[in-house]
């Protein structure tokens, strides 16, 4: 079986990061609650509330508690404490910390999965996420507009090519959508000219963010600082720097001074829908009510295979991986083909939905080493 490997300065870079920034720190209880501390009760309280309003914003009913001082706990040398375990999202609840023992989400599958574009996290390729950005489920927040809890940080830095003929289940699909949207690296090796889409986190508060940094096992879902995000420049002039445009490598785009701009490494922030509530809510024909509950019975393999990531002692047998791979395989062919004919846009991301969670399935088993790749993972 080939081993696996992860490309360097990207969503899918093992990141090292410490667990406090400024007068803000983490801890977790016995019970994997989080664990906020501050010298100052008054910032608990608000960083409380935050996640209180994300989890309202991946569960409508949930009702936000009152959240007041007095779930503050002195601490030695003067510092306060506060544990948050009711607002925590359930999935958050339920993976926080938690080892894997298979390779399998990353930083844009983590963020998506709080969007639903899978019931549990799973590995998201970057054009995967950038079609969801540029389409109507996302909104760039204009500038000067204030980001609220749930918002996605998009970080940016100049681009590195390592292999310039390197092709993913997500260039395959904008081959087809977008003919001729890829720019030819103007070097072989090294830097391009171009931006390059590095990680994604969720956005909590002015301290706080929520992700995991890369598909590796040892990788896991994290509360972090927000300082600390992986690439997110600490200048904050170059912080969610609504008014550029990133020179991805695709279309008319040239390259560009990069490394000597102001901001070599910038970050965007975004507003995102519920996917699936958001493709439910489209006027779409019969068919295409058929296509997207034909995408939500297949990411019943998906949560199958996240179980199969955290649970060590659970197994699968040759014949469902062989099941499962083909009908992953069977589905992209057709969602590919579908795509070609230039459907509506409505029907257009109802395909690409299909597509991505049926890819999501034989990504999943390749990361296991269950099948050889057909990537590079």
């Amino acid at each position: 079986m080939n081993k696996i490997f992860y490309l360097k300065l990207s969503c899918i870079t093992f990141i090292i990061s410490s667990s406090a920034f400024a007068q803000l720190s983490i801890g977790y209880t016995k019970a994997n609650n989080l664990i906020l501390r501050s010298e100052s009760c008054e910032e608990l309280v608000e960083q409380n509330k935050a996640i209180c309003l994300w989890r309202k914003t991946n569960e409508p009913s949930f009702i936000v508690p009152n959240i007041t001082k007095s779930k503050c706990v002195n601490n030695s040398r003067g510092t306060k404490s506060i544990v948050v375990s009711s607002c925590l999202p359930k999935i958050v609840k339920s993976n926080h910390r938690k080892k894997l023992y298979k390779d399998g989400p990353n930083c844009w599958g983590t963020a998506l999965s709080f969007k639903e574009n899978s019931t549990k996290p799973r590995f998201v390729w970057e054009k995967e996420i950038l079609y969801w950005m540029d389409s109507p489920v996302c909104k760039k927040l204009e500038v000067g507009e204030e980001k609220k809890p749930g918002d996605i940080l998009n970080i940016y830095g100049p681009e590195y090519i390592f292999d310039r003929n390197h092709i993913t289940k997500g260039s395959e699909l904008y081959d087809v959508i977008f003919p001729g949207h890829v720019v030819a690296s103007p070097v072989a090796t090294g830097y391009s000219g171009f931006h390059n889409f590095l990680h994604s986190e969720t956005y909590l508060s002015s301290k706080l963010s929520f992700g995991k940094e890369s598909p590796n096992k040892d990788d896991r879902f994290n509360f972090n600082p927000i300082g600390e995000v992986y690439g997110r420049p600490r200048s904050e002039k170059c912080q969610e720097l609504q008014s550029i445009v990133p020179n991805r490598r695709e279309f008319n785009n040239k390259p560009q001074d990069i490394q000597g701009s102001a901001c070599p490494y910038f970050s965007l922030a975004y507003r995102c829908q519920n996917i699936r509530n958001f493709l439910k809510s489209l006027s779409l024909s019969d068919e295409d009510k058929t296509l997207l509950d034909e995408a939500e019975r297949l990411d019943l393999i998906n949560k199958e295979l996240f179980k199969f990531q955290r649970n060590s002692q659970y197994r699968l047998t040759s014949q469902k991986i062989k099941n499962y791979l083909s009908i992953a395989d069977s589905i992209s062919d057709d969602s590919l083909y579908k795509l070609s004919l230039k459907p509506e846009k409505n029907t257009e991301m109802v395909l690409v939905y299909r597509y991505f969670t049926a890819e999501g399935i034989r990504k999943a088993i390749e990361q296991a080493e269950l099948t050889p790749p057909t990537e590079e993972l």
